[in-house]
């Protein structure tokens, strides 16, 4: 998964007619909605909360009230399981409308049982590997239509690549390894059967669609009817139905989605009456607006002056953690100077060679944590078992200016140092850095990038994209960028989350994961697909590290380092905190309240 961010808001007070209405109504059911420091009557700076991962902030919630969060991005789509829906944003807005089964927890460890959705997920066998889904009897959409088998079934018909080839999916991994989806006992009962081992079986079936809306997009027991469905008719429009605790009510592009209350909800709480998303693109308006209570819970990208400023803010709790969210400079292969040749992988090994990683953390994140060092894996967080430097190694990010021309004569590039030209003779044109508007973190990053470049000869002009998820999928050209940065989200289970971003795709598959940079390579593919069905946890680690070890070599793609998380709230709440995954601390919109003990 990645985070992503839309088009630019010009400021705070865009929110009106309707949305003005019902910010009038959760400041009247009891959530603090008006000027004046957030917390109320709380005194003091803000108060750095830690404590258990899974548990922090629990306290006694009532019934009732609001709360408005943050978004940093528009929801450009809205399935959250195509390239351009699997934002982190996107995930946040509908995480309280389209149930998983699975769901990660702040320990950034435990994968913890959906037990509104299920009664249970148990492997019944191994040979063949054998999952048994029970439903919870009660459990049904929010026109009532029980949540049942073909929502499971439709999910990986839309996702394995064989049903559906032209089904835009963001990751298929896990699904193309199953050979039946099977409902009984009135479908409360699914039985799946994979054809090969799938370890990371938990992180399969998230965000359940209704397969009987599925049918009104087109027919879904055709392949064309899945791609209708699944690509347009799940994506295009906000979801007018529900199997969560909310249902969207209300959608103001580039402003707020405005969730209520779903009436037919079958499971614990929810406790506030409605939760707000309320669109800010540009981060410096963030903590003001919490300030001043229009706003209740950010989540921004950390920034050292940001953290300072929420510091200073009255009633206001904040959690400053690690996170899997890792920031990465990445190539577009599709450029012919920068492809999979030798002339192309030279000006990459070349490129990588110049950064200096350390001086961008410096720059950047380093300010907030001194601790922060170079990221020097693709699959692995520094915290995890199986981390191993597999890019410092090559001498990637070690702002060697020497050796980086060193790589570009030996390759036959001349004009080094000046103006390049490749060894066709064909001057390297200019280079298109993009990042994410508004993010002044991530201008940076490539205000720096482009001056490690210049030595070389090479010219990087810096410029912002207001849907970085269109530009990542190459939607309008396979030339709308050729260096980006952003961050991609990691998990517990990194072969199945990471395993699709490297994968060649096959042919006839319009979509094969988040392969944003069109590379392949026979040997990753090899180690890649044997990481996803191995159950040796020794062997997918040995996997892993040699994947890792060729794409660094390959130099596509550079991580900088693992973000830190920074989430800041209304001290009024209760049962709200961190959750540096992709699902964000949205997880568990449903125990969200006002605490018993405030006013």
């Amino acid at each position: 998964m990645r985070e992503g961010r839309s088009r630019p808001v010009t400021g705070l007070g865009m929110v009106v007619g309707a949305l003005a209405l019902s910010l009038a109504m959760s400041a009247c059911s009891g959530a603090a909605t008006g000027t004046g420091a957030a917390g109320g009557g709380d005194t003091g700076a803000a108060k750095q909360i830690q404590g258990d991962a899974n548990t922090v902030n629990n306290g006694p919630v009532k019934s009732g009230g609001s709360l408005t969060y943050v978004l940093e991005a528009n929801v450009d789509n809205w399935n959250p399981l195509t390239p351009i829906g699997s934002t982190v944003q996107s995930m946040e807005a509908v995480s309280g409308v389209m149930p998983s089964v699975f769901v990660p927890q702040p320990d950034m460890q435990t994968m913890k049982l959906n037990t509104d959705l299920m009664v249970s997920a148990t492997q019944t066998s191994t040979s063949p590997q054998t999952i048994v889904y029970k439903i919870n009897p009660k459990a049904v959409w929010s026109d009532n239509t029980p949540i049942s088998a073909d929502e499971f079934s439709y999910l990986w018909k839309t996702q394995n690549a064989k049903d559906c080839p032209k089904c835009e999916v963001a990751y298929n991994a896990g699904y193309d390894q199953i050979k039946s989806v099977t409902g009984s006992d009135g479908g409360k009962t699914v039985t799946v059967v994979f054809d090969k081992p799938f370890a990371a079986w938990q992180t399969l079936f998230s965000f359940l669609m209704p397969a009987h809306i599925a049918a009104t997009y087109g027919d879904i027991k055709t392949a064309a009817g899945l791609a209708q469905s699944f690509n347009h008719g799940f994506a295009d429009k906000p979801p007018t139905w529900s199997g969560g605790p909310y249902t969207v009510k209300q959608f103001q592009a580039n402003q707020a989605v405005i969730e209520a209350k779903n009436t037919s909800w079958y499971g614990q709480g929810p406790n506030l009456d409605q939760v707000i998303f309320r669109i800010i693109t540009d981060a410096t308006q963030e903590v003001p607006a919490l300030q001043n209570n229009e706003v209740q819970a950010i989540n921004p990208a950390p920034q050292v002056d940001l953290l300072n400023q929420l510091k200073q803010l009255q009633g206001v709790n904040y959690q400053l953690d690690q996170s899997f969210f890792w920031e990465h400079f990445e190539f577009n292969l599709n450029n012919p100077f920068l492809g999979q040749s030798p002339a192309g992988d030279a000006l990459r090994q070349a490129l990588f060679t110049a950064v200096d990683t350390q001086g961008i953390i410096d720059r950047t994140v380093g300010q907030m944590d001194s601790s922060i060092k170079p990221l020097n894996s693709h699959f692995f967080m520094p915290q995890q078992q199986g981390y191993q430097d597999n890019v410092g190694a090559l001498g990637f990010g070690k702002a060697d200016v020497a050796k980086a021309k060193q790589i570009l004569q030996s390759a036959g590039y001349t004009g080094v140092g000046t103006k390049l030209v490749a060894p066709d003779g064909k001057p390297v044109p200019a280079l298109r850095f993009v990042y994410t508007a508004g993010n002044q973190l991530r201008q940076t990053e490539g205000t720096l990038f482009a001056s490690y470049a210049k030595p070389l000869g090479i010219t990087v002009n810096v410029e912002p994209t207001d849907n970085l998820g269109a530009s990542q999928v190459h939607q309008d050209s396979h030339y709308d960028y050729d260096i980006i940065v952003f961050a991609w989200v990691g998990s517990s289970f990194p072969a199945a989350i990471n395993a699709p971003i490297y994968l060649s795709c096959p042919k006839g598959v319009t979509y094969c994961g988040n392969n944003i940079a069109n590379y392949g390579n026979a040997d990753v593919d090899k180690w890649l697909k044997d990481s996803v069905t191995n159950l040796d946890p020794a062997a997918v680690t040995t996997d892993l590290n040699n994947a890792d070890k060729q794409i660094s070599e390959d130099a596509v793609s550079l991580p900088l380092y693992q973000r830190p998380a920074l989430f800041a709230y209304s001290s009024k709440y209760g049962g709200i905190r961190s959750n540096a995954n992709y699902i964000g601390p949205t997880y568990n919109m449903a125990e969200w309240g006002l605490l018993a003990s405030g006013s």
